[in-house]
Parts: structure tokens; sequence; C-alpha cells
């Protein structure tokens, strides 16, 4: 016989409306909370979400979509996430969408049949179009990590440019004058972000900035970073803009025999746990990654509840 919810009060000897709040991602006293998961552990309990989800019509679950699991950055926003919607009883479906806008299109569908409360998603590209069957039945969206052109999406985003002028100005102002930039695909919101901050540093500064395509991705860092090294001689610093690119910079300033010293600056994305063993000396620009997921996670959260579409900027640091 399937154990309920009222052998579960029975054994802890508190109410099945206590017990309910903690299934609901409510608070609950943390004695209580010890005291409902050992009787859980102890008979058995398995939850019936589906019974669940038609008499409350939510399903606590959450979908999430990623433009590449290969991507350690954003495998890492997911881990955040994972943990904060934990916390409130939520599960994930995560859909890999390949940077693909028809995946992603084709994810938004599936998880609609699925019956998710809300929909975290990093955007293949700046166009909503692929999450607007979502929007249009009302289903809470939350853009992460870029901008969408839907102002029915509430969005949680870094200062993108604010971030890349501040490495870029401190590159500068250690004398480094003539700087070359590995940026992304300027179809995306946070590349066209990133360059923008560094050709305004250059400018402010009369420095001399070389701007190198990278494609998003390990190899179009390395060829891109081998590509500045080898035209221009005379670079007197690197700066690569996401994770991804920084790694295979790196690879490249190792291959050339580049040494990072008062002649020489690199500054890289989000790769604190990597590059600094290959590159030692370097500088980093840092995304709150925990904060990033665990606000996006509140702000759907708020949005299930009825709460208002947000925009929510920010800080990076540079180490």
């Amino acid at each position: 016989m399937a154990v309920t919810i009222k052998d579960l009060a029975r054994e802890t000897g508190l109410t099945a409306a206590t017990i309910s709040a903690y299934f609901n991602g409510a608070s609950v006293r943390p004695y209580n909370r010890e005291k409902i998961e050992r009787a859980i552990d102890k008979l058995g309990y398995i939850r019936n979400d589906y019974a669940r989800a038609l008499r409350t019509h939510r399903s606590m679950t959450i979908g999430v979509l990623i433009p590449e699991l290969s991507n350690m950055f954003f495998t890492g926003l997911v881990t955040e996430i994972e943990e904060a919607l934990r916390l409130k009883r939520y599960g994930l479906i995560i859909c890999d969408c390949r940077s693909d806008p028809s995946r992603e299109r084709e994810a938004v569908k599936f998880l609609q049949s699925k019956t998710v409360d809300g929909i975290i998603v990093m955007p293949a590209t700046d166009s909503a179009s692929s999450l607007m069957s979502a929007v249009d039945k009302r289903l809470p969206v939350v853009a992460l990590d870029n901008y969408t052109e839907s102002r029915s999406i509430s969005h949680v985003v870094v200062n993108n440019r604010n971030a890349a002028k501040q490495a870029t100005e401190q590159m500068l102002a250690q004398g480094h004058r003539k700087i070359a930039v590995i940026h992304g695909d300027e179809k995306l919101f946070t590349s066209r972000e990133r360059l923008a901050g560094c050709r305004n540093a250059a400018a402010q500064a009369d420095g001399v900035l070389i701007a190198e395509q990278g494609g998003n991705s390990v190899r179009g860092g390395y060829e891109a970073a081998k590509k500045a090294l080898c035209e221009h001689p005379d670079l007197q610093g690197l700066f690569a803009t996401n994770y991804e690119m920084s790694i295979g910079a790196a690879v490249a300033l190792k291959e050339c025999g580049k040494q990072i010293d008062e002649n020489f600056a690199f500054t890289g994305f989000d790769c604190a746990k990597i590059l600094p063993v290959l590159c030692p000396g370097m500088h980093m620009v840092l995304q709150p990654a925990h904060e990033l997921g665990a606000v996006a996670a509140e702000t759907l959260l708020a949005m299930i509840d009825g709460g208002p579409v947000r925009n929510i900027i920010l800080n990076c640091r540079i180490i």
C-alpha cells in the first residue's frame, strides 16, 4: 500500500498541513524538516507529483534551456539554479539547445507539454521568437546571461560593458597601449556589450585596440589569439572576453612563448580555477555565477506567485 501524507503525520507527530508546507517549499522549522525527511526515508514515501499537479495546478518542475552543456560556465549556472530551486522542493528538466534557435523553440514546446511551472533560458540569440509560445500562454520566463527583445520576460544579466571597460582600462593604465580583444559573435548582446566596453576604454585612453572574432569557442579563441600574435609582434596585451575563448587564447600564448610580465598583459573571463595555473600573473573578469543562478531562480519563483517582470543587472569583479 502506498505511503500517504497521513502516514508521515502519524510517524512524525506533525500535522498534515506542516508536511504539505514542506512539500510545497514553504518555510518549515529545521527540526520539523529533519523529522519529515527521516520519516520519508523510513517509510519509503514517494510523492505523486501527477496527482498533486492536478490538484494544485503546479508541477513543482522548472525547465532550463542551456545553449551548450559542454560550456562549463553555463553548466555552472545550472548548478547554482538547481541548488536554489532544490531548497524550494522544485525539480529541473534541462534541455541542451546547441545554440540553435529552432531547437530552442522545440524545447520550449516540449517543456510546455511537461506542464513546467516556469522556464529559465540562456538564450541562443537576442530574439525572443522561440520563447513566444510560452510567453503567449503566460508561462513565467526568465532570460539569464542575455537580453531578449521581449518586455514580458524577466532578465538577469551582468553589466558586460562596464566589466570589459574596466578590464581594458586596467591594462592600459599599466602601460599596455596596444591590445587585442578576442570577442564573440556580435549577434549576441553579451558579445556586443563587451566589445563596446573595450572600444570605449581604448578610445578614451588613446590606446590601440585590435578586434579579433573568436567564435565563442576554445578553438576560436586559440585561432584568434594566434592570428593577433603573429600579425602584431609588438602586441602588448590580450583580452579574451568569455570562458571558452580564454582557454583557447591561453593555449596560444603558451605555444607562442609569451610571458605575462611588465611588457605583456593577459586578461581572461570566468576561468579562475584553470587559467591562473596556465598563465600566472594574469587578470580575470569574474561574473557572480552563484548570484546569477540564485537571482534567476528567485525571480522566476516570484513570477510564478504573480510577481512582476524584472530586469536585474549584477556587477562583475576583476581579480
